[in-house]
């Protein structure tokens, strides 16, 4: 249903997603013009309401946001008063959740729960990929990315296959990608590397990076550390104690970003060019999760 000075979780304030939602469905029933299905879900009182997880990531609790953004004010105003009293998350860390929110429903948790919204809205399927896609669906707007490419019919045989190199998606310690940046340390360490995933190996604007950062450690002290013949639980172990312990829920967002990314983001692009390069068809892999166990001969897969 359209609902009006309702907008897109896509629209942003402050750069990140959704927060501009919440703030109109604040001052919507505050009004007493929200839509009563709305209401279960406002605050963060449901443990996945995008309200609740948006607070969380801003680490500020939603009836002090609410009491503030009643008040008045403009947007980015509201969000930066958020920023003080909570957190001002870098660029990276909005980056990391604002994909995870906007990809969610699509290969996770939640995508069961999302198929059954669409029946019960009798909303075509193909418009609708991700729980914001079905909002805008839902209340009347267009689909703000096109349809995903095709799977090509024929099978696909990857060439960059390295014995004891395992798939990002299997995990260590419940964290995706770790266990194969620990692989490449040891493979470069016995000299069975290639030469080109050498220059690759710890960059920081790689996975291996990414990852690193995430659990705030550094790259070269982790490349040192499992060179002393640590096993992968030992030396997340060291991670945890040397860097930081993530949460629960900080895992399941990172995992989710990382699995998905090259999938309606600024980096699809890159994917396209693997693809190309290979000479595999577009539409093989649509993250970069799959174009790596593609390319390396393991079946295709969605995160655990």
């Amino acid at each position: 249903m359209k609902v009006t000075a309702l907008r897109s979780s896509y629209d942003k304030v402050g750069g990140t997603v959704h927060f501009g939602r919440m703030i109109d469905k604040i001052r919507l029933y505050a009004a007493g013009t929200l839509p009563a299905e709305y209401h279960p879900y406002l605050g963060s009182a449901h443990p996945h309401s995008f309200d609740g997880r948006c607070c969380r990531f801003l680490r500020i609790g939603y009836s002090t946001l609410a009491a503030r953004a009643k008040e008045g004010g403009k947007d980015e105003e509201l969000f930066q008063w958020a920023c003080a009293c909570g957190r001002k998350p870098s660029d990276e860390e909005i980056e990391i959740w604002n994909a995870f929110m906007q990809k969610r429903g699509w290969r996770d948790d939640s995508s069961g729960r999302l198929r059954e919204r669409i029946r019960e809205a009798r909303i075509a399927p193909e418009a609708v990929q991700s729980f914001f896609d079905f909002n805008d669906a839902d209340e009347g707007r267009l689909p703000p990315f096109p349809a995903d490419p095709s799977a090509p019919k024929e099978s696909i045989r990857g060439t960059a296959l390295i014995s004891g190199l395992r798939s990002p998606y299997d995990k260590v310690g419940g964290i995706f990608h770790f266990g194969r940046m620990l692989d490449k340390i040891r493979l470069a360490q016995a000299g069975k590397l290639p030469p080109a995933w050498l220059e690759a190996k710890g960059a920081t604007n790689g996975f291996d990076g990414i990852c690193s950062r995430f659990l705030s450690i550094d790259y070269a002290a982790l490349e040192q550390v499992t060179m002393r013949g640590r096993s992968d639980s030992e030396v997340l172990e060291w991670a945890f104690a040397n860097g930081r312990k993530p949460s629960e829920e900080e895992i399941e967002i990172w995992n989710d970003y990382l699995s998905k990314r090259c999938w309606r983001d600024q980096y699809a692009p890159r994917l396209r060019f693997r693809l190309e390069e290979a000479g595999m068809p577009i539409g093989s892999a649509l993250t970069m999760f799959d174009f790596i166990d593609l390319d390396e001969s393991r079946p295709l897969r969605s995160a655990d």
